[in-house]
Formats: C-alpha cells, sequence, structure tokens
C-alpha cells in the first residue's frame, strides 16, 4: 500500500516543523511550504492525502491556496484542515470552500493528529 502523504503550509517556521515532525511520527511522509507560491508548486507537482494549511501568510495567502485547490483539486479540499489564527467567526463569513476541519491557534495537538490521521487513511495505533 502506498504511504500516505501531507503537505504542511505554514509560514511560522516553529510551527511549520512541529506539525511535519507529529505528521511524520504518524507514519504519514510530509512535504512543507513556507507560503502560498510554495504550496501551489507542491500542489501541482505531487498528489497528497491531506493538507495543513495556514490562512494568513506573505506572498500568496492560504485563501489563494484553496481557490487554486477549487480550480485544480477540488476533491483534495475534503482533506484539507485549517491551522489558522483567523477567529472561526470571520472564517465563517470568508471560507467559500467546505474544508475537512478547522483548527484555530493555539491547537489541540491530539484532536489535529487524529484529523490529520482520518484523513490520511492511518489506521488507529
Amino acid at each position: 500500500m502506498k504511504q500516505p502523504r501531507a503537505l504542511i503550509i505554514d509560514d511560522d517556521d516553529p510551527i511549520r516543523s512541529l506539525l511535519s515532525t507529529i505528521v511524520r511520527h504518524q507514519g504519514i511522509s510530509v512535504d512543507t511550504a513556507r507560503d502560498g507560491t510554495e504550496a501551489i508548486e507542491n500542489l501541482d507537482r505531487d498528489g497528497y492525502s491531506v493538507v495543513v494549511l495556514d490562512l494568513m501568510m506573505p506572498r500568496v495567502d492560504g485563501y489563494a491556496v484553496l481557490d487554486h485547490m477549487r480550480e485544480h483539486q477540488p476533491e483534495l479540499l475534503n482533506c484539507t484542515i485549517l491551522a489558522t489564527a483567523v477567529p472561526r467567526q470571520t472564517l465563517d463569513l470568508d471560507l467559500q470552500d467546505e474544508v475537512f476541519m478547522v483548527h484555530t491557534k493555539p491547537f489541540d495537538m491530539q484532536q489535529l493528529i487524529a484529523d490529520v490521521r482520518r484523513c490520511a487513511h492511518v489506521d488507529a495505533a
């Protein structure tokens, strides 16, 4: 069986590093991106089981990544987890797409891990 793959997109180096380490420990291969430009390059090149996406980033933000996904890979929106500092009530107004889950910072790490595993179809250990 093919190993599931995740794309972690966050401009905050410590958060991106922490999330990628934790996701790797779930038996999932991880690529990372520092902003929406890198994210879109990765999305166009590689197939992912799950995407963990921050919204507020420099150059190209997470909303533009969602727009790109809607146009080129709409099926991946169902496996996208927003990991953001944007307040939930603001998100409800701004978000056009149905994503798998929204986690606001600071994260409930156990719940985030459970959602990543569910999206990547990793059996519970």
